[in-house]
């Protein structure tokens, strides 16, 4: 899915208005100009039934005319009638068209709207988001877009995911030999806490295991459930430790 603003929807309605009351003085260039961006802005927003009006052969005609006369003159008023004639008749398939199509309006998040649906690395420091593995990526824009959506339930469950395969990685970036068989949050805690060089800050260990507690464990109830906000909460608890993580990945 692709965030859209609106503004395409209001330029489809100003050009059909322009479009449908051209006169003979109107210049063909700024006439054909008006036409293909109406083109383009119907197809933009999917609406392919007013899309084909252009390929009928009555359009075709009128535009075929409007190529073949010099691009710096005016329509006339026989041009002008037939073109009007078509566009009010394309007006009647957009407005009809228009019934069928639904516009949600995204309430706002403590995060940016845009960042959480297309550019999600956005909410970690340039570089960071690279250094996740794989899955971890997934999980983390997987948890974005539901934020965005109100899934909050969702976007708990794939942050956590995020947040544990990240772990993961940290782990073994920080443990050379004698690594866990299966590495868990809670045993993967327990070896780093044991180290004696290069140990991990305290701090970061802290978080983790406070997120490991407070809400993996509980997450994993299949009864467990989250607000919005208790969502916003662990998410931007997450971000923090994925990108104090990601610093040394």
């Amino acid at each position: 899915m692709k965030g859209r603003d609106t503004y395409s929807y209001i330029q489809i309605g100003l050009l059909l208005r322009y479009l449908v009351n051209v006169n003979a003085t109107n210049k063909i260039a700024g006439v054909l100009e008006c036409i293909n961006t109406l083109k383009s802005r119907l197809e933009e927003v999917d609406f392919k039934v007013s899309s084909s009006n252009f390929t009928t052969s009555f359009f075709g005609e009128v535009e075929s005319k409007l190529l073949e006369i010099d691009q710096g003159g005016s329509l006339g008023s026989e041009l002008a009638k037939k073109l009007s004639d078509e566009i009010f008749v394309l007006e009647r398939h957009v407005l009809s068209e228009g019934v069928t199509k639904i516009v949600h309006v995204i309430p706002e998040r403590r995060f940016n709207s845009d960042y959480l649906l297309n550019h999600q690395y956005k909410l970690l420091k340039p570089g960071d988001f690279e250094k996740l593995p794989e899955l971890a990526q997934y999980d983390f824009k997987s948890s974005c877009r539901c934020l965005l959506f109100g899934e909050s339930t969702a976007a708990a469950f794939h942050i956590l995911r995020a947040t544990e395969g990240t772990l993961k990685n940290y782990y073994f970036h920080h443990k050379k030999q004698n690594r866990l068989k299966k590495p868990m949050w809670g045993s993967i805690l327990i070896e780093l806490q044991k180290k004696t060089r290069n140990k991990p800050p305290q701090t970061l260990l802290n978080s983790l295991d406070l997120i490991r507690d407070s809400y993996r464990n509980p997450t994993q109830h299949p009864d467990a459930t989250y607000d919005i906000d208790g969502a916003q909460d662990l998410f931007g608890l997450c971000i923090d430790v994925i990108g104090k993580m990601a610093k040394d990945l």
